[in-house]
C-alpha cells in the first residue's frame, strides 16, 4: 500500500514540474489520494460512505461550483 502512495506522490510531483499538467489531473490525483485514505484509515463500515463523499463531485461539477463562487 505504501508503494501506491509513493507512486501517487511521485506522479503528482511530476505533474507539478511538467508543463502538460492540467487542473483536471490535479483534481483526479487528489481524489485518488482521498480514496486511498478512505481504505486505510476508516473502519469497514465507514469506507463506502467515505468513498461516496469523495466520488460525489466530478471535475466538471467542481469547476462549475468554483466559477459560481468566484462571481
Amino acid at each position: 500500500m505504501r508503494g501506491r502512495i509513493f507512486a501517487l506522490i511521485l506522479a503528482v510531483s511530476y505533474c507539478l514540474f511538467s508543463q502538460g499538467c492540467t487542473y483536471r489531473a490535479w483534481y483526479e490525483g487528489l481524489q485518488e489520494r482521498q480514496r486511498l485514505e478512505c481504505n486505510e484509515n476508516i473502519g469497514q463500515s465507514e469506507i463506502q460512505k467515505c468513498l461516496d463523499r469523495v466520488n460525489s463531485t466530478t471535475y466538471d461539477e467542481y469547476v462549475k461550483s468554483r466559477s459560481a463562487t468566484k462571481k
